[in-house]
């Protein structure tokens, strides 16, 4: 996220996008799979949704959830979230 919100452009924005949607997914996935795997098709809608979001299209699922969810959640807790890998490192 920090290399998405940089100032300095000359990186792959969109690939750095979809990892971090992809990145949220895998999280919010692992702990509701148990739930989602139940629903059929689940699968066949998660290769779909995978699918939008690295389009490279004007309408790419990324770049969409980035800016509508993710962003917003991280702006609003940046500095906690900082000092909690400040913290983290220190122990390390």
């Amino acid at each position: 996220i920090k290399a998405i919100e940089s100032p300095n452009k000359d990186d792959d924005t969109q690939w750095l996008t979809y990892w971090v949607v992809y990145g949220v997914f895998s999280i919010v996935e692992f702990f509701s799979d148990i739930f989602l795997s139940w629903f059929p098709f689940y699968y066949m809608m998660k290769c779909g949704f995978l699918l939008w979001c690295m389009a490279p299209s004007p309408s790419n699922g990324a770049e969409f959830l980035y800016h509508r969810i993710i962003r917003p959640f991280f702006l609003k807790h940046e500095a906690r979230l900082d000092s909690v890998v400040k913290d983290l490192k220190d122990k390390a």
